[in-house]
């Protein structure tokens, strides 16, 4: 299994321990996800911002649907460069939310690998 798939098995558990329709991630799972989240894309954009868009993600999501807990698995793989737009959906939100993420990180990333993201938001218009 690749890391990225075990990554969405977890979200898919911790999705489907909730009972009503309103997403609120208790203590353990909160920590637990971070830690996995922050180890599949620390490698990528540094351990603060993979921190940082974690915590800032799940903060923007609390309160909704279960379901877009996905999102933070959604944001790994474009960062893993294993974004399937056939597959996955990202909004507005999270498309800045990565732009964002890549220009405060951009200092610390390995030149081909921000020019391949940056080029991938250049490709969805989200670059101006």
């Amino acid at each position: 299994m690749r890391p990225i798939d075990h990554f969405f098995s977890q979200l898919s558990r911790v999705e489907s321990s909730f009972r009503d329709n309103r997403l609120t991630v208790g203590q353990a799972d909160k920590e637990r996800l971070a830690h996995e989240f922050s180890r599949l894309i620390a490698p990528v954009i540094g351990s603060a911002a993979a921190e940082d868009t974690y915590f800032r993600t799940l903060e923007r999501i609390s309160g909704r649907d279960p379901a877009s807990l996905r999102k933070l698995g959604y944001l790994a793989a474009f960062f893993l460069g294993e974004y399937d737009d056939g597959t996955m959906e990202l909004d507005t939100e999270d498309w800045r939310e990565i732009r964002e993420t890549l220009e405060d990180a951009s200092g610390a990333m390995d030149l081909d690998t921000l020019t391949g993201l940056m080029g991938e938001l250049l490709s969805r218009g989200i670059l101006n």
